[in-house]
């Protein structure tokens, strides 16, 4: 291996244990619950197979910060091939009709679950109802008591980033 390649090897271990931590700063401020996994399958995983390709075939829209060295990316389900530094994640903010519509079945539900999931330095956005979220493979956040001591304070309605909070 050269100099360069292992530079750029240590860089994209560096952004990717920056996306993680991104992941877990998330979590603590309660705003998502980070479920470990070692061996993505299924729809997840071929959602980010879909950008990894479009990036490593240069079909991908990337904001013009993002270059060839590796450093943590946005994306997101509801916008196909568009790659975004942490600057520009405003970029990636959906329409009020997609920000209402499953990712997985494409179908507009009253409530929607953020997800994100780390792919390397990727950080992959998507939302989905609550029957695609466990046909994903993925828990249902649980349910908590208002104020129970054990829990802490009962979680936020689960929104993307930039959502408002959906009308019932």
């Amino acid at each position: 291996m050269t100099a360069q390649h292992t530079a750029q090897a240590d860089q994209f271990h560096a952004a990717t244990d920056d996306a993680r931590r991104r992941l877990d700063v998330i979590a603590a401020h309660g705003r998502a619950t980070v479920h470990q996994s070692t061996d993505p399958t299924g729809w997840v995983l071929a959602q980010a197979v879909g950008f990894v390709a479009a990036l490593t075939t240069n079909t991908a829209r990337v904001c013009p910060h993002v270059g060839t060295s590796p450093r943590v990316v946005h994306a997101a389900v509801w916008a196909p091939g568009v790659v975004v530094c942490p600057a520009c994640v405003h970029l990636l903010r959906p329409t009020r009709t997609e920000d209402a519509t499953c990712d997985r079945c494409r179908t507009a539900v009253a409530g929607i679950y953020s997800c994100t999931a780390a792919f390397g330095p990727i950080l992959l956005a998507y939302g989905l109802c609550g029957p695609c979220q466990a046909a994903a493979g993925l828990t249902p956040p649980t349910p908590r008591v208002e104020g129970d001591a054990a829990t802490g304070p009962a979680p936020r309605t689960p929104r993307r980033p930039g959502r408002r909070t959906p009308r019932r």
